[in-house]
């Protein structure tokens, strides 16, 4: 049976989606941000796909269930291949984690596969899809091999000037972007004095992805991010 493409277009410069690049060099996981799909507890039967507002699932995935979900561009993917997307509480996915810094730790990396497609557009998908692995981020420091981060994962926030950073706990949520138009970030983990990035984001207006690792941060660049700004008021501690 041929496997069926499901391919999205953007909805302002009606190009199509791109297959996303599945592996890195320089992190051990690679998908599509949370931003790509939203979770339902519907099974077959879907609202309108220009529908807007609709109950979203509470209920996180888990290994072996079948979850009916939406995605949107840039989502790139054939029916009963393998990808991963980032999955984030339904609070934080609507609001962000600096708005819901409480679900980090229940947010995870989901593999999936698309195993039916229920309706689809040019611009929007309801599929059913099968969950293959849920790996939560909190444990990606253990989980995952020390990688150096001395080169080649700091310089994007860089070029972007100052970031902003917020605090929650043990963890640093770092961004910085062009406005509106291109970004990046980071979600850091502080354990033992050390900086350990766990997820990297990267986004434009054509590509939403996620990246899962272990990357040892400079400690002498991240505290100066850190006070750098705190001294332009870009710094926030959350509660």
């Amino acid at each position: 049976m041929d496997q069926e493409v499901v391919a999205l277009v953007c909805g302002t410069c009606k190009s199509l989606s791109e297959r996303m690049k599945t592996e890195s060099e320089l992190f051990n996981l690679v998908g599509f941000e949370n931003e790509v799909m939203e979770w339902s507890d519907f099974e077959n039967k879907v609202p309108p796909l220009d529908e807007p507002r609709w109950m979203r699932s509470d209920h996180p995935p888990v290994q072996g269930q079948i979850r009916t979900v939406k995605v949107h561009h840039p989502f790139y993917m054939k029916t009963g291949e393998p990808f991963w997307i980032l999955y984030t509480p339904v609070s934080s996915s609507l609001n962000g984690w600096d708005s819901h810094p409480e679900e980090i730790e229940q947010s995870s990396f989901v593999q999936c596969s698309i195993e039916r497609v229920l309706e689809r557009n040019d611009f929007k998908a309801w599929l059913r899809v099968k969950v293959l692995e849920v790996w939560a981020i909190k444990d990606y420091d253990r989980r995952f091999p020390e990688r150096d981060g001395g080169n080649g994962y700091l310089e994007s926030f860089e070029i972007f000037g100052d970031p902003y950073i917020f605090q929650y706990r043990d963890w640093l949520y770092i961004s910085a972007g062009a406005q509106g138009d291109l970004g990046v970030w980071g979600l850091v983990k502080q354990r033992d004095n050390q900086y350990h990035m766990l997820v990297y984001g990267d986004w434009n207006f054509h590509k939403n992805d996620a990246f899962g690792g272990n990357i040892l941060l400079p400690k002498h660049r991240i505290e100066g991010w850190i006070e750098q700004a705190k001294q332009k008021d870009h710094y926030e501690i959350v509660e």
